[in-house]
């Protein structure tokens, strides 16, 4: 029996979409209460240069679901190699994630991490359900890269790092303009 023909399982979907290397963004929102929630995604992605658009996919399961599913707004701050224990702490369930975790809060009320590789701060453009997921569309209206470093890496439910395999490096895309 060929492999594809095995059934598609949510454990071999797991599996197989483990295969994709991702980077590791905190989602930031503020609930209508003013309470600011937070979780951690690694289906954080651009979407569109022009106009400027990311996406996330919030699980329906997820504690802060109904923060995501009607905020106006949201914040992405992009994981550094040395974000583990942040990454660790936005993954678990629970209330008060922001407190004691060095942030500030952007022009539309939504928190972004300081020291983040980078922050992007996003008005939603629409929402599409997903499955067990929803998928938010958001428009990018401010974003910051304070400093070049390595991001963290996710790859087969383990973090990771980056290691230089030849060719191009960044300093290259800045020559060529990208």
């Amino acid at each position: 029996m060929s492999d594809s023909a095995q059934g598609l399982t949510p454990q071999r979907l797991r599996h197989a979409f483990g295969t994709f290397a991702t980077g590791i963004a905190v989602i930031g929102a503020r609930a209508a209460d003013g309470s600011l929630v937070g979780t951690t995604v690694n289906s954080f992605s651009s979407v569109s240069l022009a106009p400027p658009l990311v996406m996330f996919c919030p699980a329906r399961a997820l504690g802060a679901f109904d923060v995501y599913n009607t905020a106006r707004h949201f914040s992405a701050s992009v994981l550094r190699r040395d974000g583990r224990a942040v990454s660790e702490r936005f993954a678990r369930t629970g209330t008060g994630k922001w407190q004691g975790v060095k942030h500030r809060i952007g022009e539309t009320g939504v928190p972004l991490l300081e020291g983040a590789l980078a922050t992007f701060e996003c008005e939603v453009e629409v929402r599409h359900d997903a499955g067990d997921h929803l998928l938010v569309l958001g428009r990018v209206l401010r974003l910051e890269v304070p400093e070049e470093a390595d991001p963290l890496v996710f790859f087969r439910s383990y973090y990771r790092e980056l290691a230089p395999v030849g060719g191009a490096d960044y300093a290259t895309f800045l020559e060529w303009g990208l």
